[in-house]
């Protein structure tokens, strides 16, 4: 077998089950943390501004990832980094679940920041170069979008049952002690048995034509066709041995990367993306109690709606319109119809009105990551790909704290209905990312 599946190498298939018990606990993490605020406000007795640090200590995280990732893969190989990725998350619910001191609690969501930086770049580079790369991305990325589902449902259930919010977090710390146990040995041995693939450009081991505009075939017909033209093989084992951690050609791979225009682009579009996507989910609720009268014990579910969108738009939608549309101009589309909703959200005062249109922005919001990730593959040229995405990645998505922390110090003079021009201005400088991103689907 030349082409890298879910069974060959055998072990990728609890690789990419571990990738998608990680993004569980990724996407739990994210979901409660807006359903919790209102709690967190009154148990530490403090403002918008400083309940936005959590956030910010989350995003220093990711920009710390963003710029030695690439270093520490060549230092530690990818199963070590998976595992340094888990042990991350458990250190910051140990601390989340005790309910210390809040300055404490900022470092635990720092610990977090490293941890969602380095998993994420690590599993989206596997994935990606799978056959059949946009089933799993959008099943791993779905996956997150079902714990952001998940977590704000058990979250609100038990603080109005009496349960004090931190101890929330417990439920994450045993599920993350079992993510070290599993990733560790799902990754056991990848460097080597993965080394094969490398290097092998993916595009040749990933099934563009089920992104053009081409009328649809079957998934699975395109794919074999499109991999049996190219007959791909991968690169001699002996041209793919692991790399010195000094490596020059590694050094100018990092340089090269750092300064093309289409790894910055990428960092750009993650970055708003994220950012829009956390900051809605992490401040609807608060916007809904402030701005239209929501009750405390039912307005946390609206958090749990808006996952399930992103979940469901994730899972039904990447691959259809990614084969019936192509992703660019999905991702054009989508981006108008989320806005729309948005501003309907912003403007029409129904609390129930709110939550289906925050639904809706979910379900548009939903494909949009799996889809991009798909596309960057052929975007990027080969040489630089393994560190843009690294960069893109863990950069880009410091957006996904940073914003929410933008939102919350604004909010703090202005009101929470900042929200959604935030939101609204965040996607039309995605919107302008992508669009000056190379048009390869012509």
């Amino acid at each position: 077998e030349n082409i890298m599946s879910l069974r060959n190498p055998p072990r990728n298939l609890y690789r990419v089950i571990a990738t998608c018990t990680w993004t569980l606990a990724v996407g739990m993490t994210d979901g409660v943390l807006g359903a919790l605020l209102p709690h967190i406000e009154e148990y530490y007795n403090i403002s918008y501004a400083l309940v936005s640090l959590l956030w910010l200590g989350n995003a220093v995280g990711y920009i710390l990832v963003a710029f030695t990732a690439h270093h520490l893969d060549n230092y530690l190989g990818k199963q070590k980094m998976a595992t340094l990725s888990c042990i991350c998350f458990t250190i910051m619910f140990a601390i989340a679940s005790s309910g210390t001191k809040y300055p404490i609690m900022i470092v635990a969501w720092f610990f977090g920041g490293i941890g969602g930086g380095t998993g994420l770049s690590q599993f989206n580079i596997f994935l990606s170069k799978l056959q059949k790369s946009s089933k799993y991305l959008g099943l791993f990325h779905g996956t997150y979008g079902f714990g952001a589902f998940l977590s704000p449902l058990i979250g609100t259930v038990m603080v109005d049952h009496g349960v004090k919010w931190h101890y929330f977090y417990l439920i994450l710390l045993g599920l993350e002690l079992f993510n070290i146990v599993f990733v560790t040995l799902a990754f056991k041995g990848c460097d080597e048995d993965l080394k094969r693939w490398e290097h092998v450009d993916t595009e040749e081991v990933q099934t563009p034509p089920i992104f053009t505009d081409s009328p649809p075939r079957a998934h699975e017909d395109v794919e074999m066709d499109y991999i049996t033209s190219k007959k791909t093989k991968p690169v001699d084992d002996n041209e793919t041995t692991v790399k010195n951690p000094v490596d020059s050609d590694d050094k100018h791979d990092f340089k090269a990367a750092f300064k093309d225009y289409r790894s910055w682009l990428t960092c750009s579009f993650i970055f708003f993306y994220q950012g829009a996507e956390v900051s809605m989910g992490g401040w609807i609720v608060t916007f809904l109690l402030d701005y239209r009268g929501g009750n405390p014990s039912s307005t946390g579910y609206v958090s749990s709606g808006y996952w399930a969108g992103i979940t469901l738009g994730r899972l039904l939608l990447t691959a259809y319109l990614s084969k019936q549309f192509g992703v660019r101009r999905s991702i054009m589309v989508l981006s108008i119809f989320i806005m729309v909703f948005d501003i309907l959200t912003w403007l029409i005062p129904n609390t129930a009105g709110s939550a289906v249109f925050a639904s809706l922005i979910g379900l548009g919001i939903g494909p949009i990551y799996p889809m991009m990730v798909s596309l960057l593959t052929r975007i990027l040229p080969r040489k630089i790909r393994f560190c843009a995405l690294v960069l893109g990645t863990a950069f880009g998505s410091s957006g996904g704290s940073a914003i929410p922390f933008a939102v919350g110090m604004v909010s703090e003079f202005a009101g929470t209905y900042v929200l959604h021009p935030m939101f609204l201005g965040c996607y039309a400088a995605m919107v302008t990312s992508w669009v000056l991103m190379p048009n390869i689907e012509r």
